[in-house]
């Protein structure tokens, strides 16, 4: 009897040995970071691994329970062992490109001066299209943390940004030997052309036409856990963001005249415009995160929307410098084609917008350290201010006085980067 009470008393406390062990190894921590040292496990693995220990021992035995989440043992995600993390991407991204009027016309030789250069009939050699729509490169960074063990609130900030967008455009007499800038009368409402180049009568003339479109932003998250199940999680986000569109758009010419009635043969014209649009969105958002894991394969869903206010600041300038020939030269400014006094200056305007964002992101993990990922993002703004559209569409000389011309804005594209988790 004494043996086999010896026995039992053995027994039981080897069984309780073996389940302080098991649950002891979760919580083993390296002397250095304080961290598990065991390996990265899946939320299929961890609620596994429970319903086997459960089987086993009873849990409020042997285990606390979570602080964070209530849950005895915990064992989902406070098993993972990093809760920090940082990804560096390269993106491949599209943005909406900039529609131009015809802003530089030919004719065939042969063409009558009065018609030359002349729209609807005349050529145009660029604008009335859009342009600047090629993908570009670009980079984005990503850095967040949880807050607590169990993972249900967090924070996470992202940056990032587009490398320039060039349009640029030049023609001159040498290839082109009628050369002209249309524009439209707006008295006598007929449309004109300024002959930069036409045999016989000005030359030589050359235009030079650039545009620059620069893009970037960021926002700042709190994550909070709103939903979770063995393979899927689902958090709640709320934060803020900040995203710059600046455009610019320059359009340069040169004419000399040949013999232009009224005007000393050799005088010359040039002429210099800018137009720059500067766009600042500050907004508050709010938005779902969602992350699927399958063995290796992870895969993260975003769908956010942000409410704020686009700042939009327009700002023209320009002017044609007329220099007569020697001995006695004299120079003269007059206001610009596009760039007149009505509508030069700076203009700002405060617009109420939207901005959505969605994205999907696949990963894979190399290691419980390190995921290679590829995704796609789009993201839109509904109201912006785009150089290209503050010209006056119909090309009227004198130009009307300043109205801002507002548009929607999108990028959106691929990227491909790497994913640490420390």
């Amino acid at each position: 009897m004494i043996l086999r009470k010896f026995r039992l008393t053995f027994g039981s406390l080897l069984f309780a040995s073996v389940a302080l062990a098991i649950t002891d190894g979760a919580e083993l921590r390296s002397s250095a970071a304080r961290r598990p040292i065991h390996r990265t496990v899946s939320f299929q693995e961890a609620v596994e691994g429970q319903e086997m220990f459960d089987l086993v021992v009873e849990p409020e035995a042997f285990i606390e329970s979570c602080d964070s989440c209530g849950v005895a043992g915990c064992a989902l995600d406070c098993l993972v062992p990093c809760d920090r993390w940082a990804s560096v991407e390269y993106l491949l991204w599209w943005r909406r490109g900039q529609h131009f009027p015809a802003l530089a016309t030919t004719s065939p030789a042969g063409t009558a001066q009065g018609d030359a250069g002349v729209l609807p009939d005349a050529t145009v050699l660029f604008g009335n299209e859009t342009v600047g729509e090629d993908a570009r490169p670009g980079g984005r960074v990503t850095v967040g943390g949880w807050l607590n063990d169990c993972r249900t609130c967090g924070v996470e900030g992202r940056f990032f940004a587009l490398s320039e967008a060039r349009i640029s455009f030049a023609a001159d007499s040498t290839t082109f030997p009628t050369l002209a800038r249309p524009f439209r009368d707006p008295v006598a409402m007929t449309d004109e052309a300024t002959l930069l180049a036409f045999p016989g009568f000005t030359g030589p003339g050359n235009v030079n036409i650039t545009s620059n479109s620069n893009v970037l932003g960021g926002d700042f998250l709190y994550r909070c856990q709103a939903a979770q199940s063995a393979t899927t999680k689902m958090d709640f986000l709320v934060g803020y963001q900040f995203s710059r569109i600046d455009e610019d758009f320059n359009i340069n010419s040169f004419s000399t005249a040949i013999n232009v009635p009224g005007i000393d043969a050799g005088t010359t014209f040039t002429t210099s415009e800018q137009f720059f649009a500067r766009n600042e969105f500050h907004a508050a958002q709010i938005g779902l995160a969602a992350a699927y894991v399958n063995c290796n394969w992870h895969v993260d869903l975003l769908a956010k929307i942000a409410f704020g206010n686009m700042r939009e600041a327009v700002t023209i300038a320009g002017q044609t410098t007329i220099v007569t020939p020697g001995p006695a030269s004299t120079t003269n400014t007059t206001p610009g084609p596009l760039a007149g006094a009505a509508n030069s200056g700076r203009h700002v305007n405060d617009e109420f917008a939207v901005s959505p964002e969605l994205g999907i992101n696949c990963r894979y993990s190399m290691n419980e350290c390190l995921d290679l990922a590829f995704g796609y993002s789009f993201i839109y703004w509904s109201s912006l201010a785009q150089a290209g559209n503050q010209i006056d569409p119909m090309l009227n000389d004198p130009p009307p006085a300043f109205s801002l011309n507002s548009s929607s804005y999108w990028v959106h594209g691929l990227s491909v980067g790497a994913n640490f988790r420390f």
